[in-house]
C-alpha cells in the first residue's frame, strides 16, 4: 500500500483520532479541577481521561499498522476451529 493510499485511508480517523483525544484532555482539566475543589471521586477520573487518550491512540496505531494480510490469515485461521475455544482476536 502507498503512503499516498494510508494517508487517504486513515484522514477521517486522524481526525476522529484528534478528537477524542482533545476530549479527554479537556475531561482531564475538568475533573482536576473539580477535585481541587473538594470533588474526591474525581481524583479517579482526573487519572483515567489520560488513560483512555492513551488506549485510543494504541488502537488508531494498530489500526493503522495491521498488515491485511496477516488478519485474513488470522480470521481464515480463527473460523476453522471450534467456536466454543477461539480467543479473542485482539
Amino acid at each position: 500500500m502507498t503512503t499516498a493510499a494510508i494517508i487517504t485511508k486513515t484522514r477521517p480517523r486522524l481526525s476522529l483520532r484528534t478528537l477524542i483525544v482533545a476530549g479527554c484532555a479537556v475531561a482531564t482539566w475538568w475533573q482536576a479541577h473539580r477535585a481541587l475543589t473538594g470533588n474526591d471521586l474525581s481524583w479517579f477520573y482526573t487519572f483515567e481521561w489520560p488513560i483512555l487518550a492513551g488506549i485510543a491512540i494504541a488502537a488508531w496505531w494498530h489500526l493503522i499498522h495491521e498488515d491485511p494480510e496477516e488478519r485474513a490469515a488470522r480470521r481464515r485461521e480463527r473460523a476453522k476451529g471450534d467456536p466454543a475455544q477461539r480467543h479473542a482476536e485482539w
